[in-house]
This record gives structure tokens, sequence and C-alpha cells, in this order.
């Protein structure tokens, strides 16, 4: 799904006939969004967000680098990574997406991820505004039921 359709579908939802979020909130909602749900979902060792590298001693972290995948003899400080007794190693990390712009697509394979990222942008818009917030409850619900059922 590309973004400027996540943005038309936001306003739609969020029924902002003023034009009171302008592209560039929809985007920063949406990039929180997409941070936020992929945080969850390497939490639940969601796959499509593994990434694999070959490390070498004193290498720096690649950008969006989450975490390991298991356990492995590296030590991570500040961007550097620290191979213990070892020159090189096949690592297989955690890398969190991108930033998004006007002109990209939300990077998750599954609609129903790409859907949840949106539900969770309106919410942090809408709780700018202090808006209704008694959704949230059942937007988190639907995101716990969507990682438990594997998604």
């Amino acid at each position: 799904m590309q973004v400027l359709e996540a943005i038309n579908r936001m306003k739609a939802s969020m029924h902002d006939v003023s034009n009171e979020y302008d592209d560039a909130a929809c985007i920063f909602a949406l990039n929180t969004a997409v941070h936020e749900l992929a945080a969850l979902l390497i939490a639940a060792h969601y796959p499509d967000l593994i990434e694999e590298k070959d490390f070498m001693d004193g290498d720096m972290v690649p950008e969006g680098f989450f975490r390991t995948c298991g356990s492995y003899p590296i030590r991570v400080t500040g961007s550097t990574i620290h191979l213990a007794g070892m020159k090189k190693l096949h690592v297989r990390y955690y890398k969190m997406p991108a930033d998004m712009a006007r002109t990209s697509t939300l990077p998750f394979r599954l609609s129903v991820l790409n859907s949840l990222a949106i539900k969770i942008a309106i919410k942090i818009l809408l709780n700018d505004n202090e808006f209704d917030i008694s959704q949230d409850s059942s937007i988190q619900s639907e995101i716990t039921q969507a990682l438990q059922a594997g998604a």
C-alpha cells in the first residue's frame, strides 16, 4: 500500500474535512505507528523483520538494527559491534523499518499489518487532540489478536 493511500484512508477515517491534519503530521504518526507495531512484532519473533549480514570486529551497526535474533558472541557499544575473539561472524538480526516519505510504500508484507499501522496512526493523531480515545483498547486488542493468530 502506498503512503499517500494510507494518508487518504487516515483522513477519511478521522472525517478530516477541514484538513486539520496535513500530510507531514500523518506521515509522522504513520512512522511512529509502524515503529511501535514493529517493536511488538519483534517481541513476537516476526520473521519478516529479520535480516542477515556478515560483521567484522569494529563494524558500525547497520541502519535500523534493533537486536540480534538469538545469542551471538557480540557486544554493541554505541554504534560499534565488537566480536568476542572473532574477526568475522554471520549474524541474523531484527531490523526496524525505515521512515517513510509521501511517495513510499508501507513496510509490511501483510495488508492486515499495514491496516493496523494505519489504525495506530489514527489513534496517535486523535489522542493529540484529545478526542474520544475509547477505541484505543479495541485497537490494542486487535493488535494482540493479530499477533496471537500469527499475522
